[in-house]
C-alpha cells in the first residue's frame, strides 16, 4: 500500500507509504559512477524480475528518496526527481536527505512532475524508483510511464521492507553494484552511529514504558499505522517500544487504518503520538479545531513528535531519526 506525498489529502487517500546529515563522502564519491566496474550489472527488481545489463550503468537517475539513500551509501546519481522543493527555510525536504542539487540534473521537484525531455537528453542508462504495487514506479507520472520506460531500463525497489536494517542493506548493496566503496570509513561510521541511536531508543523505551501510536491526521479522517506493516515500526518494536495497533484494524494489505474523527477518542491511553512529518506542520491550525484530536492526552501534553515517513533508507538518515526519537521519548512522561 502506498502514500503519495503531495499534501494531506493525497498522502492519506493513497493508502501508504513510505528516512540528514552529510553521510555521502562528497570528494571521495563524486567519481563513484566513473569508477564502477565495467559490468555486467544485475539486481533484483521488486516487480518480480532481475534487471540485467551487460555494462554497469553510468548515467543513473533516481526518485529523490532513492537518490538520497544511494548518496549516503556513497553513490551519486546524475539526475533526481521527487520531493526536492525547498521549504520556507530554504532547506530541502528531509526526504531528499543530503542530496546536493548543484551536482544533479533535477527532473521534477514534487509528486506529479517529471521532465521527460530533459530526461531523454541525459541519455539515461538506468532509472531507479520504488514500487508499492509491484507494477508501477512510485514517482513517475502514469501518463509518462510508457515513454520513460522506453528511454532506459528501470529498476523498482520495494516500498516497504521487513525493517530498516534490511532496507538500508539493500540500498548499500545497490550502491556497491553501481560502483560505490561500501567499505569506506564514512559508511562504517554512519552504521556505528545508526546502531548507537537504536540502542538509545531501546534504553528509553524499556525504562519509560510509554505507549506510542503512529498517525497521519487528515482533514476528514484519522489514519493510524499498523506498526508491523511499517519498516521502522518493526524495528522500533524490536527495540522494546510499545507501538500500539489501530483500535480498528484495516485489511491485511493495508498499512493504515482509516478512522473517523469521532473514533479518535479511543486513543485516550496513548502517551506519545508520532505524526506524519510531511503534512503535520501545515495542518496544525486545522487540527486544533478538531476537538477529538485537540483533547487527546498526548496532544494536550505536547507529546506529539515527528514520524519521518518516506525518509531515505540510509544509516546517516536513520541515525539522525532514531537519535531524535530517543531524545523526544526521553522528554515524554506516562500520562
Amino acid at each position: 500500500m502506498k502514500i503519495r506525498v503531495a499534501g494531506i489529502a493525497v498522502a492519506v487517500a493513497a493508502s501508504l507509504v513510505l528516512g540528514a546529515c552529510g553521510g555521502n563522502t562528497d570528494d571521495d564519491t563524486s567519481s563513484s559512477s566513473a569508477s564502477a566496474s565495467a559490468g555486467p550489472f544485475e539486481f533484483p527488481d521488486a516487480r518480480g524480475k532481475n534487471v540485467s545489463l551487460e555494462k554497469t550503468p553510468q548515467t543513473v537517475v533516481a526518485q529523490s528518496t532513492v537518490a538520497a539513500s544511494l548518496w549516503d551509501a556513497g553513490y551519486q546519481v546524475k539526475g533526481a526527481y521527487g520531493e526536492l522543493t525547498p521549504g520556507a527555510d530554504g532547506k530541502l525536504s528531509y526526504q531528499a536527505g543530503s542530496l546536493d542539487l548543484t551536482k544533479v540534473e533535477v527532473l521534477g521537484k514534487t509528486y506529479g512532475e517529471f521532465d521527460t525531455e530533459k530526461y531523454a537528453l541525459m541519455n539515461p542508462q538506468l532509472i531507479v524508483d520504488q514500487t508499492f504495487d509491484k507494477k508501477a514506479l512510485w514517482y513517475v507520472p502514469q501518463a509518462q510511464a510508457s515513454r520513460v520506460e522506453k528511454l532506459a531500463p528501470s529498476l523498482a525497489l520495494p516500498g516497504q521492507f521487513t525493517d530498516t536494517d534490511e532496507a538500508i542493506k539493500t540500498y548499500v548493496d545497490l550502491a556497491g553494484k553501481l560502483g560505490a566503496d561500501t567499505e569506506s570509513d564514512a559508511l562504517k561510521t554512519a552504521k556505528t552511529n545508526y546502531e548507537s541511536a537504536l540502542k538509545s531508543v531501546s534504553d528509553v523505551a524499556k525504562s519509560s514504558g510509554l505507549k506510542v501510536a503512529i498517525m497521519s491526521p487528515g482533514k476528514d479522517s484519522l489514519y493510524v499505522v499498523v506498526p508491523d506493516k511499517l519498516s521502522e515500526g518493526t524495528t522500533l518494536k524490536a527495540q522494546g517500544l510499545d507501538l500500539i495497533n489501530p483500535t480498528k484494524m484495516p485489511g491485511a494489505a493495508d498499512v493504515f487504518a482509516q478512522q473517523s474523527w469521532e473514533e479518535a477518542t479511543a486513543y485516550q491511553d496513548v502517551d506519545v503520538i508520532l505524526v506524519d512529518a510531511r503534512t503535520y506542520d501545515g495542518s496544525k491550525a486545522d487540527l486544533a479545531k478538531i476537538a477529538t484530536w485537540a483533547n487527546l492526552p498526548a496532544v494536550k501534553a505536547g507529546q506529539v513528535y515527528p514520524w519521518y515517513a518516506a525518509a531515505p533508507y540510509s544509516y546517516t538518515a536513520y541515525a539522525k531519526i532514531y537519535q531524535e526519537l530517543a531524545t523526544d521519548l526521553g522528554k515524554a512522561k506516562k500520562l
